[in-house]
């Protein structure tokens, strides 16, 4: 009984089956990345094999059928990104720290948080021109580059294996740079020097550094122009180049909730293609005798596909960038072509293309973000659009009523637009921020409502402007509008985090509690029939995962410098040893503990002197070279701990979280998180 009405459940929403194939597509890469060691790849066609057998033995049974379409979607995905991990690996990265002779082609330029240039390097080679394979990232000693892209440089470089996760459930910078082919990474300790090639570059390196070089010289070019907070955010939201922001200026933008304004995505791709569109067909219809002769509507489509595809190209196209693309150009087509684009296939065709050339994309915020925040918003369009259409043109005799009547109407639909709008998208990559960054922005719909005119009426068309016209040199005063509106953003975002809480740190969320999220939330917006609110369960269970998930009371880095113990509060507390700081800015902001205030670091540091004791704060003593942590753990400075007499090997577990419990010590290793996988070997 259960299976029929299943079935029928299914069958009745045969037009909504599309939207779940790239959903089961990323179900096999996200099986992949779970895995704790690499898979064979002769499991994986072994398991080809045996989906192609049970389709020929079960081709007259459509039922099975089905479930075995279900099983090749997920192997097929398991299979893509297994492959390009294996063509990655064809090449090894770094495995030690040593100082190298090195000579290659700058590929890119761009700066570290410190304002250093930071060159990423092809075509590489050592002293006695043995080529090095792959691409090197290397940090620069001055903060003023000697080549541009294309050119190519010498120097002396300490170079070191990509640095391993922090902390379980944290970020996988190996990961990263293993599918961007980046085999190591390091600092130059000589100056770096321009010399001549000794090759000519391929087709593919000119094109990649011709397009680096165009954006270089528009970022130079806002520089030139307007004042420093001001031209960082143009060149975020025109060339994708984030490196000039100022810390301040990064964190006003989040905790005020407009982070997503500096990450080129739909908002930005769909203004763009839109301004561009209706400029056109303004611009041929105040010329009758075009007008009569050619059909503007199509003209203004092939227009704002040709700026869009300018602006994915200068913008760095990133994965929500290349998402916001994909989209425009498939409403686009539909305009070209006369057909109305489907808005939950055309987010369905863009997650398939990317997760086919960039399956790696799947684990980043980015890529779960921008998806989740569109996927949401579409489902609740599709379920609310008529109501909101009624409401703006009227129905029957309403439809007459002047525009000037209906523009009360207009403003109000738009302010409840961008809270609705707001709200929804907000809901839905609240999961994935608390995850990932462990924070939400308090007042985020009030950031939105305040900057979305401004961002919309101002920011946005003259960035449009201001493309058009700087390969005339006429972008000066574009420029300059465009830099006004910017600076009306940048106060309303200072003022908005400068509220009380305005951006709170939250403890993390367990990976299967965010899975439930997924699964419920997918559920709920691709199914259209009752049976959809079946997915409230699963984002019901999965949102009282942060309940079950504990602090641990010990935690160290893969030195065993760096511990943090546990107060009696429930706060993490950095332990003032060494380690690197990064790591113990980490930790803070995972756990969701508090900074020290200034008195507390006075006391931490006289308990760790062994000048002082606050068994209320802490319950941690110290002597001149070891500390004891509940009467349990031994630490010994600036080497690492021992638990209940045993020595926890801080390096080959690379650190981990120790949870005390009375019959003994739950540790939970960085390795076994992590796994034994081609990027972490």
């Amino acid at each position: 009984m259960f299976l029929r009405r299943l079935k029928e459940l299914l069958y009745a929403e045969k037009d909504r089956w599309i939207p779940w194939i790239p959903v089961l597509f990323g179900t096999g890469v996200g099986i992949y990345f779970a895995l704790p060691v690499e898979p064979s790849i002769w499991w994986t066609l072994i398991i080809i094999e045996l989906l192609i057998l049970l389709t020929y033995l079960n081709r007259f049974h459509p039922g099975r059928l089905f479930c075995i379409a279900v099983l090749s979607l997920i192997t097929a995905g398991f299979a893509n990104v297994q492959l390009r991990a294996a063509y990655k690996n064809t090449v090894p990265g770094v495995s030690h720290e040593e100082k190298l002779y090195l000579k290659g082609r700058v590929i890119k330029v761009d700066y570290n948080t410190k304002g250093n240039v930071r060159l990423l390097l092809n075509d590489v080679s050592d002293f006695d021109d043995f080529p090095l394979p792959g691409k090197y990232k290397i940090t620069l000693l001055s903060k003023q580059t000697p080549v541009v892209e294309g050119e190519c440089v010498e120097m002396v470089a300490k170079i070191m294996p990509p640095f391993p996760t922090t902390k379980i459930r944290g970020y996988q910078y190996d990961r990263k740079i293993f599918f961007e082919d980046i085999k190591g990474t390091g600092y130059a300790i000589s100056r770096g020097i321009k010399i001549d090639c000794a090759e000519q570059s391929s087709a593919n390196i000119k094109y990649t550094a011709a397009v680096e070089h165009l954006r270089d010289k528009i970022v130079q070019r806002i520089k030139n122009i307007l004042p420093p907070d001001e031209a960082a955010i143009a060149a975020a939201i025109i060339a994708g180049d984030r490196g000039l922001m100022s810390r301040k200026l990064i964190d006003d933008y989040r905790d005020s909730g407009l982070a997503h304004f500096l990450s080129i995505s739909g908002l930005h791709m769909s203004m763009l293609a839109g301004l561009m569109f209706f400029l056109i067909r303004l611009v041929i219809s105040l010329i009758p005798s075009l007008a009569l002769r050619c059909d503007a509507k199509k003209i203004s489509a092939w227009s704002a596909i040709f700026i869009s595809a300018v602006y994915l190209l200068i913008s760095g196209a990133e994965v929500p960038t290349q998402r916001a693309f994909i989209m425009t150009f498939i409403v686009l087509l539909g305009v070209l072509f006369s057909r109305q684009a489907i808005s939950m296939l055309t987010i369905s065709w863009a997650a398939m293309f990317i997760l086919i050339f960039s399956p790696e994309a799947l684990v980043g915020p980015s890529f779960q973000m921008s998806f989740a925040a569109v996927v949401a918003l579409i489902a609740f369009y599709e379920k609310y659009a008529g109501p909101l259409q009624r409401f703006l043109h009227g129905t029957g005799n309403e439809r007459k009523i002047s525009a000037i009547r209906r523009l009360p109407r207009l403003i109000f639909a738009y302010i409840i637009g961008i809270l609705v709008s707001d709200f929804v998208a907000s809901a839905a990559t609240l999961p994935f921020s608390i995850y990932h960054f462990n924070q939400i922005a308090i007042y985020t719909t009030l950031g939105n409502l305040l900057a979305g005119p401004v961002i919309g009426l101002l920011i946005m068309p003259f960035v449009l402007i201001t493309m058009l016209l700087m390969p005339f040199g006429l972008d000066y005063f574009p420029l300059k509008i465009l830099g006004y509106g910017i600076s009306l953003a940048n106060d309303i975002t200072a003022y908005v985090a400068s509220l009380p809480n305005a951006g709170m740190f939250l403890p993390g969320m367990p990976m299967w509690g965010l899975v439930c999220i997924v699964v419920g939330g997918l559920w709920l917006c691709l199914w259209q029939k009752s049976w959809r609110r079946l997915g409230w369960i699963g984002i019901i269970i999965g949102s009282l995962s942060t309940q079950i998930l504990k602090t641990p009371d010990i935690l160290i880095d893969n030195s065993g410098k760096a511990v943090a113990v546990k107060d009696n509060q429930g706060n993490m507390v950095i332990l003032p040893s060494r380690g690197k700081k990064f790591v113990k800015n980490i930790w803070i902001e995972k756990t969701g503990s508090p900074v020290l205030s200034e008195n507390q670091d006075k006391l931490l540091r006289k308990i760790w002197q062994g000048k002082a004791e606050d068994k209320n704060w802490l319950d941690l003593s110290c002597g001149k070279k070891v500390c004891l942590y509940k009467k349990r753990v031994k630490i010994i400075k600036n080497y690492g701990i021992k638990i209940d007499g045993k020595f926890f090997n801080a390096k080959a577990a690379l650190g981990g979280e120790i949870y005390l419990k009375p019959d003994g010590a739950d540790i939970r290793t960085i390795r076994s998180h992590v796994g034994h996988r081609y990027w972490n070997r």
